[in-house]
């Protein structure tokens, strides 16, 4: 009974911890599925929201659609001028005039350019700028210069000289359209009068307001240097001041040699980047549409992003949308070697204060007047090095601290004086009592004498090479700190000289 009772037992046993476990996984798996579905639930609820936004977007859209179907003139005026824009130049262009909408007669101007007719696509063009000086005059300035270079001064000089008649200042966000006249005006695309202008311009009206560019960061930038004792003397700031110096430099000659001989400034036409941008300003503009459906084109457009950004809400550009601040602007176009010449040099003019003032700041860095002397620390001893050599009072007292610590102590020869007194007692000892454990007491003691002797001996020499070794290093170290001295003042010498020629020179190149 007792061994049935055991087996009933342990499969109860059994039983129960298979049971245990099969709660434990349940318990796993629920914990598992209540995370999982917890997951499932927000992905659905993120994807039911942009499902939700998106059909609002669409049937907001359609209704705008039937809104703006009462603007079918306005529509086919910028069709017909996005199609020119994109190459498409009919033989006649036949447009109704949109009541208080400019860009019917500023399409017929561009048509007239397109094939050729400078006078006629001038007149249509006042006739645009009658209904929208601002849009109309852009609009001709953007469309000139990206049809002929030749347009682009006829058309350019003037619209660029009202549209923008100085650069702002510096901290101030330009819109898109103002970075566009300040492109076609630095690059020279609109002739050397207009580039003049605007830089004479924005220095006058800068002088006015009291501001200045910002310093040139990507030229003055200071790169943190290594730790040591040079870079503790300020031999390190100095070099490397005159290291960024004579970059600088480089740089302002780079810039002001670039040269234009093969592209004449009368014939200049924008570079492909800069073609690019003031093609899509072009297209932002035209693709406004006329004063009382823009705010519907801007709405369409808004709500179009929405339905194919899948519900997610997007920033679309616009025509009269900020960009960035005219000094990061100026900046980019003076360091960026994609930039063409005429914008770089157009930019250093305008930042040649700045420029200045910071390589006036790194020469003075620069030529900053090395140290008379210097000092370097021998056994706790301060030595002062300068021009002479080592401070002789203060390097003997540096010896003398290096012989104190290289003198052994006298452990060695109060051992040999001990062991020479217990001798000399055993041999008298011996000689009157002539017992023989006494002698050989002495014979031990003896020997003991020469074990001092010899062990007193060695101490001796090892004492005098480390007092040798000491010494050695001491004047190796005198050296050394002597030699990096001259190193130094001759270094800052060069530094000196260097920082005053390319000072010399950045002056003269900015002021010419």
């Amino acid at each position: 009974m007792s061994w049935t009772d055991y087996s009933q037992n342990v499969r109860i046993r059994d039983l129960q911890e298979s049971l245990d476990s099969a709660h434990s996984q349940m318990a796993r798996e629920r914990s598992r599925m209540r995370s999982e579905l917890g997951r499932l639930k927000g992905g659905l609820e993120q994807r039911l929201d942009r499902v939700s936004a998106t059909l609002d977007a669409f049937i907001e859209l359609s209704d705008l659609r039937v809104t703006l179907t009462m603007f079918d003139g306005a529509a086919i005026a910028r069709h017909r001028t996005l199609q020119m824009i994109d190459g498409s130049v009919p033989r006649s262009l036949e447009l109704d005039d949109v009541p208080g909408y400019w860009l019917a007669p500023a399409a017929r101007g561009l048509h007239c350019l397109l094939v050729g007719d400078l006078a006629r696509a001038r007149v249509r063009f006042d006739e645009a700028a009658a209904i929208d000086p601002e849009r109309a005059r852009s609009f001709s300035a953007l469309a000139a210069a990206l049809t002929s270079a030749e347009h682009a001064r006829a058309l350019g000089e003037n619209t660029a000289a009202d549209l923008l008649p100085h650069l702002p200042v510096p901290g101030t966000r330009l819109t898109r359209g103002q970075r566009a006249l300040w492109l076609l005006s630095a690059d020279g695309s609109l002739g050397e009068d207009a580039r003049e202008r605007l830089l004479l311009s924005s220095l006058r009206h800068w002088s006015a307001q009291g501001v200045r560019a910002p310093k040139v960061e990507a030229w003055f930038a200071t790169t943190p240097s290594g730790r040591g004792p040079r870079s503790e003397s300020g031999l390190a700031a100095r070099s490397g001041a005159a290291r960024r110096l004579s970059e600088v430099r480089e740089r302002v000659t780079r810039v002001t040699t670039l040269s234009a001989e093969d592209s004449p400034t009368e014939v200049l036409a924008p570079d492909q980047d800069s073609a690019d941008f003031l093609l899509q300003t072009l297209r932002l503009l035209v693709e406004e549409g006329s004063p009382e459906e823009a705010p519907l084109l801007a709405e369409a457009n808004r709500l179009r992003a929405v339905i194919e950004g899948s519900g997610e809400e997007i920033v679309l550009p616009s025509w009269g949308e900020n960009v960035e601040e005219v000094g990061t602007l100026l900046q980019r176009d003076l360091v960026s070697e994609k930039a063409p010449p005429h914008r770089r040099t157009f930019a250093l003019v305008l930042q040649r204060g700045a420029v200045l003032e910071g390589a006036e700041e790194l020469a003075a860095r620069a030529t900053e007047s090395a140290p008379d002397r210097t000092s370097v620390t021998l056994r706790g001893t301060s030595v002062t090095i300068t021009a002479s050599g080592a401070d002789r009072g203060q390097l003997e007292q540096a010896r003398k601290k290096a012989e104190v610590a290289a003198t052994p102590g006298s452990d060695s020869r109060s051992m040999l004086w001990i062991t020479m007194a217990t001798a000399g007692v055993l041999l008298i000892l011996s000689l009157l009592t002539m017992h023989g454990f006494l002698w050989f007491l002495t014979l031990i003691a003896l020997g003991g004498i020469g074990l001092a002797y010899r062990s007193t001996t060695k101490e001796r020499e090892n004492t005098e090479q480390v007092r040798s070794h000491e010494l050695r290093r001491i004047n190796e170290q005198v050296e050394k700190a002597v030699r990096e001295w001259h190193e130094n003042q001759a270094e800052a010498e060069r530094n000196q000289a260097m920082a005053g020629e390319d000072l010399k020179e950045i002056r003269r190149l900015l002021n010419p």
